[in-house]
């Protein structure tokens, strides 16, 4: 291939740059954190003259301008025949060497910024450290769009045997690409009512802070203090003023009705911000991919390797679930979330979810084949779940009798307890576990049994003396609070379990 061409394709190893526009867009980003400053600036020149003010204002401003000039100009990547090469650093150097075989993603992502000055930001992503090894940030999106498509393409020429491999000189045809086929898509109307289910509980702690503010209110108009309510709600002394009742009441309603309101508006808002054109396609230009497109105004694309889903979970919550929603998300070797996991889709039907799984090559369970843990569950979660709130009760009624008047908020806590056990289910199907658990808000986790890392036998005090068990599942990329864990079983239940999990994946290994 002629020098030409191999610039077309972009695996000439030239460094090139990232786009000068990032250089501006850079110290717009920066700008909130100046103004910040702003007051101490002013109050340290406040006894300069004008034109000094100004000289060291300009003087600054070009100081500033001229590291960011240098940044971007040290900042280089290039596409070499078996990796990605970027350097960066004004003072102290890095390289970092991206193989084309390590690159599991390559996502795009535009921010407002960015879509206004027609920029985009490439992230290459490897399972290693459960981050981005690689960003260029900003370039254009076409060249963001080719580089894209240089890389898929040399990623999935690295596992060619070198005999076969092109050699320099030698015309490159590439093989056709089929049409992405769409998986799931949300139209507006369902990304607003995937936000209704999405309240927002930030805006309770705001109103929990306006009261305080409220309060000198409450005492000069009202005429209510915090120990005139409790007076009233103990014994029935002090009783507010009838004139007063009503004002109160309606206070009190507004109040709530204007944290329920925003709660929803926040949610609505931060989920169409986050889903609007949701569209998860089948990617045609390299088998077992999936990709995925949202936002509104950051729009967002990323690739998700069928090779990397580890698990996959559905959620649900009383309201969506008894209007037939669903959500399902794959937990991955990394993510762009905290926990790994990747919204696969965020509002769906569950015959939705039923074909999902299937491209994922996955399956479900009917909950009614799966098994039940253990009966002693329920004493292990009364003991745990009820035991110590009703101690606390009763320690506070020996200081105050009307602390006896909490007890009813123990009722809750007994249904839900009680109710757990229902649904805490678990199945091994052939080479699939499925784990159930929740009450009111309801997780279902499906993992591939080649997929799980590590199987803990657990037993704590309580557990022995009931001889209970929990089996806890570990995959790549899970968090650390909340994954497939199986809790009490009786313990040949969870040995016989943990027994049939590790030969499954002794056979798998195997076949592999």
């Amino acid at each position: 291939m002629n020098e030409a061409g191999l610039n077309e394709v972009g695996i000439d190893g030239t460094p090139k740059r990232l786009h000068p526009a990032t250089m501006l867009i850079a110290i717009i980003r920066g700008a909130p954190s100046t103004l910040l400053g702003l007051p101490a600036i002013l109050a340290v020149t406040s006894s300069m003259k004008l034109v000094v003010v100004l000289a060291i204002a300009a003087a600054a401003f070009l100081g500033a301008a001229a590291l960011r000039w240098i940044a971007w100009r040290r900042f280089t990547y290039a596409l070499t025949d078996d990796a990605v090469v970027i350097e960066s650093g004004v003072l102290s150097r890095n390289r970092r060497t991206i193989p084309y075989e390590r690159m599991a993603d390559v996502g795009i992502e535009q921010r407002p910024l960015q879509r206004l000055f027609g920029l985009a930001t490439l992230t290459l992503e490897t399972g290693g450290a459960g981050q981005d090894e690689g960003k260029l940030d900003s370039v254009s999106i076409t060249e963001a769009e080719r580089l894209r498509a240089v890389l898929r393409r040399q990623r999935a020429s690295a596992s060619v045997p070198e005999n076969t491999s092109p050699q320099v000189g030698q015309q490159i045809d590439p093989a056709p690409v089929p049409d992405a086929s769409v998986l799931f898509a949300m139209t507006t109307g369902r990304v607003l009512l995937s936000g209704l289910f999405n309240f927002s509980l930030v805006w309770i702690a705001v109103g929990l802070g306006a009261l305080q503010f409220l309060r000198p209110l409450l005492r000069s108009t009202l005429g209510i203090d915090e120990d005139m309510v409790w007076r009233v709600i103990t014994t029935g002394d002090g009783m507010i003023h009838p004139d007063s009742i009503g004002a109160w009441a309606m206070t009190i309603t507004m109040g709530a009705a204007i944290v329920l309101v925003l709660g929803v508006v926040a949610g609505v808002v931060r989920t169409a911000m986050r889903d609007y054109g949701f569209v998860l396609s089948g990617d045609g230009a390299d088998a077992g991919r999936m990709r995925r497109v949202r936002g509104l105004l950051t729009r967002s694309e990323a690739v998700i390797a069928l090779p990397r889903v580890q698990l996959a979970a559905i959620d649900t919550g009383p309201v969506r679930r008894r209007l037939g929603w669903q959500r399902l998300r794959g937990q991955l070797l990394s993510g762009d979330g905290t926990d790994g996991r990747q919204d696969l889709a965020p509002l769906a039907r569950p015959v939705e979810i039923d074909w999902l799984l299937e491209a994922l090559r996955l399956r479900r369970v009917d909950p009614a084949d799966m098994a039940p843990v253990s009966r002693r569950h329920v004493w292990r979660a009364l003991l745990r779940g009820i035991a110590l709130p009703a101690l606390v009760i009763a320690a506070a009624a020996l200081w105050r009798v009307e602390a006896l008047f909490a007890l009813p908020l123990l009722l809750p806590l007994l249904a839900l307890t009680l109710l757990r056990r229902k649904y805490h289910r678990y199945a091994l199907d052939g080479d699939l576990l499925q784990v159930q658990r929740g009450v009111v808000g309801r997780t279902t986790w499906v993992v591939p049994i080649a997929r799980i890392q590590s199987i803990t036998l657990s037993r704590g005090w309580l557990q022995r003396q009931l001889g209970l068990a929990s089996v806890l599942i570990d995959t790549a990329g899970a968090s650390l609070f909340d994954g497939p864990d199986i809790h009490d079983l009786n313990e040949p239940d969870a040995a016989k379990l943990v027994a049939d999990l590790v030969r499954c994946m002794e056979v798998r290994r195997a076949v592999r």
